[in-house]
């Protein structure tokens, strides 16, 4: 009986491992929508979760539309309003928040020291903050 338990026990966790937390799936279409009406210069715009471990990641990217010869790093205000926009009264229990952007030439938007100048710690990537942060962030956005 006790190595059946066993299997079972182990196969559970297994399969649970393996599978997103369930939460509310709106995000993938409501936050595209509010980022690209937002009046940011964003298209394309897009969101998803990713699971690594039992860490859930808030993913949100899109294309941004910056003046030609421009740099292709992202000033705080963008950042910022980006932020407060796709949480705007959204209750999200992920741990993190990821920002993938790019310009129309399809070179990546850098954001770390955006960021950093929002008082915020990116992870290694240079792109991830902790969901804290970004509400943090967001409620100063005023958006």
């Amino acid at each position: 009986m006790a190595a059946l338990f066993g299997i079972a026990l182990a196969a559970s966790v297994a399969s649970g491992c393996s599978q997103m937390p369930f939460h509310d799936d709106s995000y993938k279409t409501e936050i595209p929508a509010v980022l690209e009406a937002a009046d940011l210069g964003i298209t394309d715009a897009w969101a998803g979760v990713s699971l690594s471990g039992f860490t859930e990641t808030l993913s949100i990217g899109g294309t941004v539309q910056l003046p030609p010869n421009e740099s292709t790093e992202a000033t705080p205000e963008f950042v910022r309003d980006v932020i407060g926009v796709a949480l705007n009264g959204r209750s999200m229990s992920m741990s993190y928040l990821d920002l993938a952007f790019r310009d129309a030439e399809d070179e990546s938007v850098d954001v770390a020291s955006a960021l950093t100048s929002l008082g915020a710690t990116p992870g290694y990537d240079g792109t991830s903050i902790t969901m804290d942060e970004a509400r943090k962030i967001a409620e100063e956005s005023g958006r």
